[in-house]
């Protein structure tokens, strides 16, 4: 009946790919067969090889994903996969034929195991149905389906029916192939399998491979798919995968010009700005090419320059969006300053971004090269290596703050100022140091990081300090910091200088147990209130002095605690840009203190804190309180703080403040009658949670919490 050895070599091939088992499932099967009896192959014989040889592996597979369905425990999001569906009789063991109406099959055992669909009272064809994707237990209702049902449970039966993760084969084999994954063996593989079409060309084939991206950003098939993807016509699947496709440079510098045309066309939304400029950090830290690209992109808006977007995708260019093209000379000159500021922020986030992943010190040793003039270049080595030696004396104390070396301290300085500082020696650049001709921009001194040093060393608290050596340092710090924060104009360089040693001069003479006086008349309150610079450096003295245990020690503690405190308030009333700062400042205290310090100094400290609510900043109050408050002070002084914040907020609630306030409370250990703003506020959300206005919704563990602040038992 098969062909004999005699026979030709093809022919026995295709009996071969015939005999195969399940090759009566395989796409190509009936070109086989028509070659087959072309070459002289009986039809019978075929018929019989591919009869004899089937498996059903494929439809067993599929039973078996039913079976997986049915048995799942729980869905990603958390909740069981069943529970909520049984609207009307809806389950997954009983079909929606039958809505509103329990048929008995009594004695019937498998129907517990396999869904079956019973179609009519009439019909009793107990068929299993296990073999499909999706059975008929699951399908569209019929006529039984207004039986005893309202239409909403129907509609919201079939929403979640429709919208349900569909866990079929190819859900499993996803499942597989992440768990599984071994780029090394899928390179290995020679020319290009027939599979490799098919799986690019599908929608679910691409995404598990463009799911493996990120982990694996060397394997060539996924540079493959990514390319693939990209070339025909799926672009917004290849910039939905974020800092994945980074990795391919002719893709990340469409996707980056993308990035940079929503952060141009942002406008003033802040959401908008927030997204745009997370992808630009996440794309540009994927390695230190693209970081030193980005970051080129970048000082180019900010130098007045198109970064290349000009003539872009859909007419988009850099002139009409941030220009404002046709419009008055002012408006335009304002709106390029604007977008000059906005540049110069993103690139420092950047490069904080970039600092997190790939070390502060190749940041540092990357800066040079993004100097706009030489003399810049020079400054920026100069800023890096002061910044690095205050590391490396950080790392030697064991934390803290580090200590700038005197001597790289005044090379920077001399780059920026010819005069000596008053009170200073006369400073003489070393021989061997050559300083740039030009004087440097002040961009190399607005770097964050170096401010923030400035900051530390120049209101640095510490009782036993040199008190000479640290003038000299002091006066250094000043001069620079003034230059940063100001224009090139000498006289408002020399105010804020002035400002600034007012301002350490009369918090550090509270040391000595000089009385400081903030009245409205007060020379201090009035710097305070008219120089931001001189604020932020009252909050870094503040910081320094109650971030840290000795100062609680010294004989003056609780005077100037009080007295810092109300610096802390001055500040933040009048500079909302401070008022973060200020939080930090909290934060540092509370844990200076612990738990054994006086319960007076904890109170008045959390009593700032709620001012800092009442100014509006609300949300990181409540988190830090949670997060980091509760390791440091005792749970009644955090009940304490949770009721004075609920005093002061009022209803309606939102749904991120009530979370937020839950989690404190259930943080701080607190039940029903703590206060009776407490008591109020649940009952205020109780009220919004239960007709649905607490957005958004508060998830099953803070809706514990609150039932168990409310007293309901269950």
């Amino acid at each position: 009946r098969f062909a004999s050895p005699d026979d030709s070599s093809k022919l026995l091939e295709l009996e071969r790919l015939l005999a195969a088992k399940d090759a009566v499932m395989e796409p190509g099967v009936m070109d086989s067969l028509r070659v087959y009896v072309a070459s002289g192959g009986r039809p019978a014989a075929a018929i019989e090889l591919l009869s004899e040889n089937y498996r059903g592996y494929a439809q067993m597979a599929s039973l078996v994903c039913g079976w997986l369905e049915l048995t799942e425990d729980m869905e990603p999001g958390g909740g069981h996969k069943h529970e909520g569906n049984t609207a009307g009789g809806f389950t997954p063991l009983s079909p929606v034929a039958h809505f509103g109406k329990d048929k008995d099959r009594g004695g019937d055992a498998s129907a517990a195991a396999t869904p079956r669909y019973y179609g009519d009272e009439d019909d009793k064809d107990d068929t299993p149905q296990g073999g499909t994707t999706v059975g008929r237990t699951e399908s569209t209702p019929t006529k039984h389906e207004s039986c005893g049902n309202t239409p909403g449970a129907v509609a919201e039966a079939l929403l979640r029916w429709r919208t349900r993760v569909r866990r079929d084969e190819t859900f499993f084999l996803e499942k597989l192939i992440r768990k599984k994954f071994d780029p090394r063996k899928v390179d290995a593989v020679k020319g290009r399998p027939t599979w490799l079409t098919l799986l690019l060309n599908s929608d679910r084939g691409r995404n598990v491979l463009f799911t493996l991206a990120e982990k694996h950003p060397n394997c060539l098939l996924i540079q493959v798919a990514i390319q693939h993807a990209w070339q025909h016509g799926h672009q917004d699947e290849v910039k939905a995968l974020g800092p994945a496709a980074a990795s391919y440079f002719s893709i990340f510098h469409q996707l980056l010009a993308d990035h940079f045309r929503d952060l141009i066309s942002a406008g003033e939304d802040e959401v908008k700005l927030a997204a745009a400029v997370k992808a630009i950090t996440s794309a540009g830290c994927q390695s230190l090419a693209t970081y030193l690209f980005a970051q080129m992109m970048l000082a180019d808006l900010a130098n007045g320059g198109e970064a290349g977007l000009a003539g872009g995708d859909g007419g988009d260019n850099k002139e009409g969006v941030m220009s404002g093209a046709g419009g008055d000379t002012d408006s335009n000159n304002i709106r390029d300053t604007q977008s000059k500021a906005l540049a110069t922020r993103v690139s420092q986030e950047l490069a904080a971004a970039a600092t997190s992943a790939h070390g502060a010190s190749v940041v540092r040793r990357i800066a040079p090269l993004l100097a706009a003039t030489d003399a810049d270049a020079v400054a920026m080595t100069a800023v890096g290596e002061l910044l690095q030696a205050a590391d490396d004396s950080r790392r030697r104390r064991g934390g803290g703050c580090g200590a700038f070396p005197p001597e790289m301290l005044k090379r920077l300085r001399a780059m920026y100022f010819e005069e000596v500082p008053d009170g200073a020696d006369a400073m003489e650049t070393p021989p061997e140091t050559s300083l740039p001709h030009e004087k440097p921009s002040t961009t190399p001194l607005r770097t964050p990081e170096l401010l923030a040093s400035l900051f530390q060393e120049a209101f640095r608290w510490d009782p036993g300090i040199d008190i000479n050596r640290e003038t000299r340092t002091r006066d250094a710090c000043f001069d620079l910091i003034a230059a940063a924060t100001t224009a090139d104009g000498d006289g408002e360089r020399l105010d804020a200088a002035s400002a600034l040693r007012l301002t350490h001069d009369s918090l550090a003479s509270t040391t000595r147990g000089a009385p400081l006086s903030l009245d409205e008349e007060s020379s201090v309150l009035t710097t305070l209130h008219s120089s931001a610079v001189a604020a932020a450096g009252a909050l870094a003295w503040v910081k320094s002095a109650m971030g840290n245990p000795e100062h609680y020690k010294q004989v003056y503690a609780a005077t100037n605690t009080a007295v810092y405190l109300q610096v802390m308030s001055e500040v933040a009333k009048k500079w909302p840009r401070l008022r973060g700062q200020a939080l930090d400042v909290i934060t540092c205290a509370l844990h200076a203190m612990g738990k054994g310090a006086n319960e007076h100094t904890h109170l008045a400290t959390l009593d700032t804190a709620v001012e800092l609510v009442e100014l509006g900043l609300v949300l990181p109050a409540l988190d830090a309180a949670t997060s980091a408050w509760q390791l440091h002070i005792d749970p009644s002084h955090l009940r304490y703080f949770a009721g004075e914040v609920l005093e002061v907020a009022g209803p309606p609630y939102s749904g991120a403040f009530a979370a937020a306030a839950l989690r404190l409370l259930n943080a701080a250990n607190a039940g029903k009658g703590m206060t009776r703003s407490a008591d109020e506020f649940v009952e205020q959300c109780r009220r919004q949670r239960a007709r649905g206005a607490l957005t958004p919704a508060l998830d099953k563990t803070l809706d514990a919490v609150l039932d168990r602040l409310a007293g309901v038992k269950k």
